[in-house]
């Protein structure tokens, strides 16, 4: 909510003070500073939480058996 404020107040100052310098003001314009805006008030509430810990998971240990061999592959295999 802070944010829909924030960039609707930013946008209403900018448009006054472009329509009393005489400049046209689109919505081109109003669309750039709602985004811009957000953005920087999203940054900034990204900033003020505290930071969340890592969760540490164990690695994953699949079983493999060890009485199993492959035969050795030959040069003349892998040529074919």
């Amino acid at each position: 909510m802070k944010t829909t404020i924030l960039s609707v107040l930013t946008t209403t100052l900018l448009g006054f003070v472009l329509q009393a310098t005489g400049h046209a003001f689109d919505a081109a314009e109003f669309t750039a500073i709602l985004f811009a805006t957000g953005l920087v008030a999203w940054t900034i509430s990204q900033y003020n939480q505290p930071a969340r810990s890592l969760n540490v998971a164990q690695p994953i240990r699949v079983p493999v058996s060890r009485g199993v061999r492959h035969p050795p592959v030959s040069s003349r295999q892998l040529a074919a």
